[in-house]
């Protein structure tokens, strides 16, 4: 059977599956049946193309797509929004997004400027003020920044907070009190970040072996784990892995 005679079956029989899964007319069926080329892309522009850009997963593909081409496009449209109405609300979602694209000196002054009045120590305005001086190379402000949030917001929670403590310490070769907050956040991070940078941390101190065991723990939990969750730590489990990879090689050497 010819190749293309084997690609339009192949067209049908997805046209038609999607017909019958998402509840469309069966005329839809009649009409690629009849019309096998021509049927089906009618019904791919007219039915599934709309249908998979409403959903979530083609708003997310669709959005990649134009970040590609235009990665500034959404932070014109906050600068625009800045412009017309300063408010808090504009201020961090602009920071947001300038932290996003990693703008993060200006991300910190719209954060910086967001904390006035009666938000003045707004917990996760506070939070994003952290993480810009952090990604800004900024250790010292980004510590006294968390400990202004606790001091202010004595009952806030975060353990994405928390593991940027622990991260600030370990910036700041308070390797101690770095090593308290990374064992602490072991008992309830639910990502595989905390164990992927405490495991950083004991193999910058020489304890590779415990480095090792903690590295294997992250790896064949997400070899067990659903794949939306490989998917979501992609690059934390990628970069576990290569880590793993190193140390293995170096502590399997012998003496």
């Amino acid at each position: 059977m010819p190749l293309l005679a084997l690609l339009l079956i192949a067209c049908q029989v997805i046209c038609g599956l999607h017909v019958v899964r998402s509840g469309q007319e069966r005329y839809w069926i009649y009409l690629i049946i009849a019309l096998p080329g021509l049927g089906c892309l009618i019904y791919a522009l007219g039915i599934m193309l709309p249908d998979m850009l409403r959903s979530r997963r083609g708003r997310r593909a669709v959005n990649q797509l134009h970040d590609r081409f235009d990665p500034e496009r959404h932070l014109r449209v906050l600068r625009n929004d800045l412009d017309i109405s300063d408010t808090r609300e504009t201020r961090v979602l602009l920071a947001d997004e300038l932290l996003r694209l990693n703008q993060a000196e200006e991300a910190a002054s719209h954060y910086q400027a967001a904390l006035r009045g009666i938000h003045a120590h707004a917990p996760e305005i506070m939070l994003g003020l952290a993480r810009a001086h952090f990604a800004h190379g900024d250790a010292s402000a980004c510590r006294l920044t968390l400990e202004q949030l606790r001091e202010h917001n004595p009952d806030f929670r975060s353990a994405d907070g928390h593991l940027l403590y622990a991260q600030t310490l370990t910036q700041l070769g308070d390797v101690l009190k770095a090593e308290e907050e990374y064992r602490a956040l072991l008992g309830y991070f639910a990502g595989p970040e905390a164990p992927l940078h405490y495991a950083l941390l004991l193999k910058q101190l020489g304890r590779n072996r415990e480095a090792r065991e903690l590295l294997e723990q992250i790896d064949s939990y997400a070899r067990r784990a659903p794949k939306h969750y490989r998917n979501l730590h992609q690059a934390c489990l990628a970069q576990a892995r290569s880590e793993l990879q190193e140390l293995s090689k170096a502590l399997d050497q012998p003496a």
